[in-house]
């Protein structure tokens, strides 16, 4: 209750020194009408263009890649606004790492214009954090964002059905054969009535396998449609 509260008077602070004070773009420094962020700089960034509709991974056509057609991952579809590349990656750090909470309002704003144009779930669900992680931190970026987006699209967001149960290593400091193996039995779900259509939320989708884990076990209670918001996309070079 104390952090969400906390939230809520950063948010609105920095909404009232946005509309009294000149705002400089935090990437270039001219002035800027589009909250930390000018639309040069926003134009500039990574897009991720064509891409398999199932994982995100870039492709030249918009098409089911050939993992997704032997071994396609638990959820039926995935949204990444940005290839995980600079500035996306420096400021989903300053984000996620560094209290820069007024990038939420950016990020929701891009998410919530690509994605209003589709279906929508009726549920949205944020990857969360354990509780140690969430003490040191503070703050989980997932359901920051997620709750902007829940305002913005008119969806209602849980942060207590999905529970990390255990606290394991984080993803990005591990090898890519071991990321698996490092996700077995990290969440679980507390007794709800589930839609048929959710939609996860994340930071970054790099594996996958962080997803997977959470979105098997919404499948294996009945949920038929599951897709996974991101910022970003890893871009793997093998």
């Amino acid at each position: 209750m104390a952090m969400d509260f906390l939230s809520k008077l950063a948010h609105r602070i920095s909404r009232l020194y946005s509309n009294l004070l000149p705002v400089q773009c935090l990437l270039c420094g001219a002035h800027s009408n589009n909250h930390t962020l000018c639309s040069d700089c926003i134009n500039d960034f990574p897009k991720l263009g064509n891409c398999c509709p199932r994982c995100a991974t870039p492709l030249s056509l918009t098409t089911t890649c050939g993992s997704c057609l032997t071994q396609p991952p638990e959820q039926n579809s995935s949204t990444s606004l940005f290839a995980y590349q600079n500035p996306i990656d420096r400021l989903i750090a300053d984000f996620k790492y560094h209290d820069k909470l007024y990038l939420t309002e950016v990020f929701a704003d891009l998410m919530a214009q690509q994605l209003k144009h589709q279906p929508l779930p009726q549920l949205l669900i944020p990857i969360p954090l354990h509780r140690r992680r969430l003490r040191q931190r503070g703050y989980n970026q997932a359901f920051e964002l997620g709750k902007v987006l829940s305002h913005k699209l008119n969806i209602p967001i849980s942060k207590d059905i999905l529970i990390r149960s255990r606290d394991t290593a984080p993803q990005a400091s591990l090898p890519y054969d071991q990321r698996k193996r490092n996700m077995r039995r990290a969440f679980k779900l507390n007794d709800a009535m589930l839609p048929n259509h959710i939609a996860l939320i994340d930071d970054v989708l790099t594996t996958g396998h962080t997803v997977n884990a959470a979105a098997k076990l919404f499948r294996q209670e009945g949920v038929t449609t599951i897709e996974l918001w991101t910022i970003a996309r890893t871009i793997r070079h093998d």
